[in-house]
């Protein structure tokens, strides 16, 4: 039987020959989500033996701080507060939150690759999990975690030409039949330019950029699925001026694959993770516009070293833990928060409705 990427890399190359060069987001969506292959159709794609890890999959401290957190905020319901966590993957997160004594029942999942909310369900069989937002019955009250969420949704890649306009960077097939980069006039190049103008973009001559097309839809829906409470979108990326500009010249998208990051997106289709910077800003007016606070974003270190992640590794101090044991396990704690790794390097937006404003859940005391 052929190995379902090389089905996967068929049907690309089959559609660019019956329908001309891939917009990228149209070749990402099916090297990501493809049930012939796709990377997260796959299972074992995310924690320390698949290719990259999250916050929740690389420690349980994780999922105990945003429990402070959550505590923090106040009574949210007569039966308590809920988890929501969109974008579940396998359960990781949740699976966590459980085992810190969050009452499984109350914590839901969405996640849409089948085999990736299979596996959580076994993990979770008392918790509910759906394939997409808008099978949740009822409005949740209590918290939502986006964890790397929107920088998993296909990007548009594109050029900025001589003249100022935009270019669409396409995928086609090369005379070896080899996927490879394509160029072609992007049609809605003023309509791009002008958001990008009023959000105070400043483009130059032959930047590459990519535009998230799913991302303001994503977060209104999530909006419309909360009733009251906290939503924390944890991911990498910057503002709109910090993101496109002369700094990020040759764009972000780039690839995970085995723990390294490369920028061969286009390599062996459904064997890495395919990802771009998030524009906060963005996503940031599409709450403001279902009526939710919105503060941030700031670090994951600031969140966390404000939710008690210090505790967790003086609690590993009193352990009963081998000498070598304690310093493993303080050591992955503080990959968490320390500078120089995912502490820095992911922001989280906070985003409020029915509580107390993100602006003073934003105001984290200096740790």
């Amino acid at each position: 039987m052929r190995e379902r990427s090389g089905v996967l890399s068929d049907l690309i190359r089959q559609e660019i020959e019956a329908s001309g060069p891939l917009r990228f987001d149209r070749f990402q969506e099916l090297a990501l989500y493809s049930p012939c292959g796709g990377y997260y159709e796959r299972a074992g794609r995310v924690g320390r033996a698949g290719d990259f890890v999250t916050g929740a999959s690389w420690h349980p401290a994780f999922a105990r701080c945003l429990l402070r957190f959550l505590g923090s905020l106040g009574p949210l319901g007569a039966d308590g507060p809920s988890v929501l966590d969109v974008g579940a993957g396998e359960g990781e997160l949740l699976a966590a939150l459980a085992a810190a004594s969050f009452p499984p029942e109350r914590l839901v999942g969405v996640e849409r690759s089948d085999t990736r909310r299979s596996a959580a369900q076994a993990v979770l069989p008392a918790s509910t999990f759906h394939p997409s937002l808008d099978r949740i019955g009822s409005p949740v009250t209590g918290l939502v975690v986006a964890y790397e969420l929107f920088d998993a949704l296909p990007v548009r890649a594109l050029r900025v030409a001589e003249d100022g306009s935009l270019v669409e960077r396409t995928v086609g097939l090369g005379a070896d039949g080899v996927l490879g980069w394509s160029e072609r006039p992007a049609p809605d190049s003023a309509e791009i330019l002008r958001g990008l103008v009023r959000r105070r973009a400043e483009l130059e001559p032959d930047q590459r950029l990519e535009l998230r097309p799913g991302a303001a839809g994503l977060a209104a829906r999530i909006a419309r699925v909360v009733r009251s409470g906290v939503i924390l979108v944890f991911d990498y990326g910057a503002g709109t001026r910090a993101l496109y500009g002369p700094a990020r010249r040759l764009g972000t998208l780039e690839a995970f694959l085995r723990h390294q990051v490369t920028r061969e997106v286009l390599t062996d289709p459904g064997s890495r993770d395919i990802t771009a910077w998030v524009d906060f800003d963005e996503i940031a007016d599409a709450f403001r516009a279902g009526g939710f606070d919105v503060a941030g974003p700031v670090s994951q270190s600031r969140f966390l070293l404000s939710n008690g992640i210090a505790a967790e590794i003086e609690a590993v101090g009193r352990s009963s833990l081998s000498a070598p044991g304690r310093m493993a396990e303080r050591n992955a704690i503080a990959k968490l928060f320390m500078p120089g790794g995912m502490g820095e390097s992911i922001r989280v937006l906070i985003v409020s409705k029915g509580t107390a404003p993100a602006s003073a859940l934003a105001a984290f005391p200096e740790v």
